[in-house]
């Protein structure tokens, strides 16, 4: 990410402005070090640097991923009655 930002001209707290992302969600990206930094900052950055695609045929020809064992999350989310004070 930090070469195509630095190909683009572009400074650190540009593409943080732009990706509407903090500067140290930037610098954490650069510096390879996401823990905290949510899956929409990551998407965002890449996205404005223009090397989302990159990435994910990087993931595609990745023989170690099989698709075809991924699974859909089929079951359905069950809101559970509220519980009263007096329950407890």
């Amino acid at each position: 990410m930090k070469e195509a930002r630095l190909r683009m001209r572009m400074r650190q707290a540009d593409l943080a402005d732009l990706a509407g992302i903090s500067l140290r969600t930037v610098r954490h990206l650069e510096r390879g070090k996401a823990d905290g930094v949510s899956l929409r900052d990551f998407m965002l950055a890449l996205f404005t640097v223009g090397i989302s695609d990159r990435v994910f045929q990087a993931l595609i020809d990745d023989p170690a991923l099989d698709l075809n064992s991924l699974e859909t999350n089929t079951t359905k989310r069950v809101k559970l009655p509220r519980s009263n004070a007096e329950d407890f």
